[in-house]
C-alpha cells in the first residue's frame, strides 16, 4: 500500500516511492518480485491467486487481511474530523478552530449536529475508520485514494455537499485539518465560505505503517526483516517519503496489548 498514492501525490512521486520500497526489501531477506500496489482488503484476501507473502500498509488494511503484523511505525497519528459547521461572522475563508477553544455548550451543539452530518475519508485509511468506529460523523463516505487527488480533494467534496442546515465535514490527520482553507473552492452556496471551521479530534489514536507478513514467511526470514526495518535510523529522504516516516518514527515489534487497541480503534473484535 503505497503511502504517496493515500497522501494524493502525483503519479511520478508514487512510482518513485514503490521502488524505494523494493529496493529496501532486498535487504530484509523477503521477495522483491512482482511487486504489486494495494489500495483495499480485497486486494491481499481476494482468492484465485498466491497469497502475497508480505505487505507494507496501514493497520485497517493489515489487521482486515489477517496477516500477522511483525513490526510497525510507532509514531502517534491523531485524527481528527474537519467539520464545517454554520455560518458566522468570521472573515471569509477564516482558519480552522479546535473544538476544546469553544465554549462547553457549543461543542456539543457541534458534536450533535456532526452526527447527523455527511463525512468524506480515504477508503481504507485509518483516520476514517477509527471515525466510523466512534460514531463521530453520521455517514462517512470512502473516497477512493488516487494519484492528485488528496485531502484537498476531499475538502473539496465536502464544500460541495454542505448547506446552512446539512453540514458536511473531513475525516484527516489533525495537523491537516488544523491547517485547512476552503479558499478557492467551489460549493453549491457561496455562504460556505464564511462557515466556521471546526476541528473534532477522536478520542483514539492510530500509528504508522506496518509490515504483515504471511503466516507461510519462516521464522528467520521474519527476524531477518524485521531487523532491517528496526536497523533503520538514518534513510534517504527518498526513502523516508515511500514509508510515510516522521522525524519521530521508530520501528518495534507490537505487543499483544498494542494489537488489541490498534484492533479496537478501529472497530474490529477480538
Amino acid at each position: 500500500m503505497n503511502p504517496q498514492l493515500f497522501r494524493g501525490e502525483a503519479a511520478y512521486q508514487s512510482a518513485v516511492a514503490e521502488q524505494e520500497m523494493h529496493a529496501f526489501i532486498g535487504r530484509a531477506g523477503l521477495p522483491q518480485a512482482p511487486l504489486y500496489a494495494i489500495k483495499k482488503v480485497d486486494d491481499i484476501t481476494a482468492s484465485g491467486r498466491t497469497p502475497y507473502c508480505w505487505v507494507y500498509t496501514n493497520q485497517v488494511t493489515g489487521l482486515m487481511s489477517g496477516y500477522k503484523l511483525a513490526v510497525f511505525n510507532n509514531e502517534v497519528v491523531q485524527p481528527a474530523v474537519l467539520a464545517i459547521t454554520v455560518v458566522g461572522k468570521a472573515a471569509t475563508d477564516a482558519g480552522a478552530v479546535a473544538l476544546k477553544t469553544l465554549p462547553p455548550a457549543e461543542q456539543k451543539a457541534v458534536l450533535d449536529q456532526l452526527q447527523r452530518s455527511k463525512c468524506f475519508g480515504t477508503a481504507a485509511g485509518v483516520e476514517a475508520a477509527i471515525a466510523k468506529a466512534e460514531g463521530l460523523c453520521g455517514n462517512v463516505e470512502d473516497v477512493a485514494p488516487q494519484a492528485t487527488v488528496g485531502q484537498q480533494g476531499l475538502i473539496a467534496k465536502a464544500v460541495f455537499a454542505w448547506e446552512e442546515q446539512s453540514w458536511a465535514g473531513v475525516v484527516t490527520r489533525e495537523p491537516a485539518a488544523l491547517g485547512a482553507s476552503l479558499k478557492g473552492l467551489a460549493g453549491r452556496s457561496e455562504k460556505v465560505h464564511q462557515a466556521r471551521l471546526v476541528v473534532v479530534p477522536t478520542k483514539a489514536t492510530s500509528v504508522g505503517f506496518g509490515l504483515y507478513l504471511h503466516a507461510s514467511v519462516p521464522e528467520a526470514t521474519a527476524k531477518k526483516a524485521i531487523a532491517a526495518f528496526q536497523g533503520l535510523a538514518a534513510p534517504s529522504k527518498p526513502l523516508a517519503v515511500a514509508m510515510d516516516l516522521g522525524p519521530q518514527f521508530s520501528f518495534v515489534v507490537p505487543t499483544a496489548e498494542q494489537l488489541e487497541k490498534m484492533r479496537a480503534a478501529i472497530g474490529l473484535g477480538k
